[in-house]
């Protein structure tokens, strides 16, 4: 669609005709439509023009689709008012999302005490769409760090009760109560302090989380299991710090008979014996892999975000590394994906310590780095390598010889997906960090692809392609981090005696970044960012660097320089780097 073209507002004129027809046709439910979540009829078609319809006519629908609410929602004379309810409450949940929240204050506290009530009511179709109602008020209206959340100390133990219970019913009920637990976790992800209202209901919610997934382990019922999982995930990522003893005690395992006892390397093992003799067995095998392997790195990263924290992981490292290193001889790319990141996460909790791991993990990596044609697995895995240098340092460099080949002979490749180029670039940034000057060796090759790539980035902005904007400033960002990297590592007089010549190219491409600024664009925070703190990086080590950038003929990287000095949010992330900019340009002659 054309951004510049006026909108005409005609849902909004016509939306006090529009939305009564709507609602009535809310109640043209089919029987056992619950039971399938692709179900299209009367009803959900309506429920999907409503929930667009609100999202546009924003505040002025909620007047016109209360009334309704009101008069139906615990409607209960005959047997067939169950639509009734089903409708209404329906219809809560669609407008949620477009009014401004405050339209919602203090009818969905009321409401929420209603809706608790509701997951009792004998109708599993009414039962499916109030979970699936709370799900959308904890998504739209909840977080715990406004002034007047919604979901209270005083509310929880009863949302917690009432939630956990029904984990317990019908499979598509458990799948809108997972769903629900996910975005009431995500509420709280920013509550301040070491506790949070979650933390008396953490270790029982993933227990009662833990058993839905097991119950619901068959093929059939596989989107409950996935989400039982993502619901954990999302209590893990806003887990207090009162509650990562709990969050250890997921991974801690004791081997016993060569199988770790911990609950999800316990579960991740019960995989590898799953008869994989169909192809539905191997999906389903790989399926499960793929969310244990996702819950394992949400775990193990929560702990490495904390300092006293990341000791928990180390007694059970061994039992970690051997269980992923096992998933990596599954065939399946997605679980290889999940895998790679989950070692990241772990390297991050391991530290130095991965040094270790490095040489079974090698010949993964490598793997991973070669599969381009499963571009996403490569991908991952490139971001890894990074995860890797930063945590061993120096240790990397026995295996740089084979990495470096591989990443620029997929460089070279046309039919090397192009997301990756800009990650490989950033790679090299990585690497050249934590060898130093022992990066000279590859030197020759990295500043030719760099060069290249400049050259692409500043002829792709010239043309205008508005499908190659969110690339080029993945490319630009790769490019400015592999700079920064190989200058960092080499230190002062390696940069002086090889990066000299790259001054004048780096600042042309720099300015075809400002060039793009106007009155009415800015560049990309990011780029603007990486920019300037390479700019910096060139001017701290390289005394010749205030000449080239005074006498420079294209002076548009001043205006990326002009845009940190003057946006608050860079202003002090960048302060550095935009003084030693200025200080070496004034003192040049």
């Amino acid at each position: 669609a054309d951004r510049d073209a006026p909108c005409h507002n005609f849902i909004k004129a016509a939306s006090p005709h529009l939305v009564p027809i709507l609602l009535q046709q809310l109640t043209k439910q089919e029987e056992g439509q619950e039971q399938d979540e692709t179900a299209w009829n009367l009803s959900t078609a309506s429920g999907t023009c409503l929930g667009l319809a609100a999202r546009v006519v924003q505040d002025a629908i909620v007047p016109m689709v209360m009334p309704f609410i009101q008069a139906n929602i615990s409607k209960n004379t005959t047997a067939e008012d169950w639509r009734l309810r089903e409708a209404a409450t329906f219809a809560f949940g669609l407008i949620l999302d477009g009014p401004e929240p405050s339209m919602f204050q203090d009818t969905a506290k009321q409401a929420l005490g209603f809706l608790l009530q509701a997951m009792k009511d004998p109708h599993p179709q009414v039962k499916d769409v109030t979970a699936w109602t709370i799900g959308r008020i904890f998504e739209f209206l909840h977080d715990s760090s406004q002034p007047n959340p919604i979901v209270t100390n005083d509310v929880l133990p009863a949302i917690m009760t009432v939630l956990l219970e029904s984990l317990k019913d019908a499979s598509h009920v458990a799948y809108r109560v997972c769903c629900a637990i996910s975005q009431l976790a995500m509420g709280f992800t920013h509550h301040q302090g070491g506790t949070s209202p979650m933390s008396p209901f953490f270790k029982e919610s993933i227990s009662a989380l833990l058993h839905c997934a097991q119950r619901h382990a068959s093929h059939e019922h596989s989107r409950v299991q996935i989400s039982a999982f993502e619901a954990i995930n999302d209590l893990v990522r806003a887990a207090s710090r009162d509650t990562l003893d709990v969050v250890a005690q997921l991974i801690q395992a004791s081997v016993k008979h060569r199988k770790p006892t911990s609950v999800i390397l316990a579960e991740i093992h019960k995989t590898f014996d799953l008869p994989a003799t169909t192809s539905e067995a191997c999906e389903k095998q790989a399926e499960v892999q793929t969310q244990l392997c996702g819950v394992l790195q949400v775990i193990v990263q929560k702990l490495a975000d904390e300092e006293d924290t990341k000791p928990a992981v180390l007694p059970y490292a061994d039992s970690i590394m051997e269980t992923l290193l096992r998933i990596f001889n599954f065939r399946s790319s997605t679980v290889h994906e999940e895998a790679m990141l989950a070692v990241g996460a772990f390297s991050n909790a391991m530290g130095k310590a991965f040094i270790k791991y490095l040489p079974t993990f090698f010949t993964y990596l490598k793997i991973g780095l070669t599969n381009y044609k499963e571009w996403q697995v490569c991908l991952s895995t490139v971001g890894v390598l990074g995860d890797v240098c930063r945590n061993v340092e120096e240790a990397i460099l026995p295996y740089c010889d084979e990495i470096m080949s591989i990443l620029i002979t997929n460089l070279g490749r046309e039919d090397v997906h192009r997301n990756i180029k800009p990650q490989i670039l950033a790679a090299f940034g990585d690497i050249a960090i934590f060898i130093g000057d022992k990066f000279e060796k590859y030197l020759d090759a990295v500043l030719r692809v760099l060069q290249q790539a400049m050259q692409l980035s500043i002829a792709s902005a010239q043309s205008g392609e508005a499908d190659f904007v969110e690339y080029n400033n993945m490319l630009r960002n790769g490019i400015m981090d592999a700079y920064s990297g190989i200058i960092q590592g080499l230190g002062p007089a390696k940069c002086q005696q090889y990066l000299t010549n790259e001054i004048a190219p780096v600042l042309d491409f720099v300015s075809s970044i400002g060039a793009e600024a106007g009155p009415n664009s800015e560049p990309d925070a990011d780029v603007a960012k990486s920019a300037v703190m390479l700019l910096g990086d060139i001017c701290a080590c390289m005394t010749v660097a205030g000449s080239i950038f005074k006498h420079t003929a294209k002076r548009d990287w001043e205006s990326v320089v002009n845009y940190c000095r003057a946006t608050t949010g860079l202003q002090a992330e960048t302060e550095w780097a935009v003084n030693m900019i200025d200080d070496r340009t004034q003192r040049a002659t």
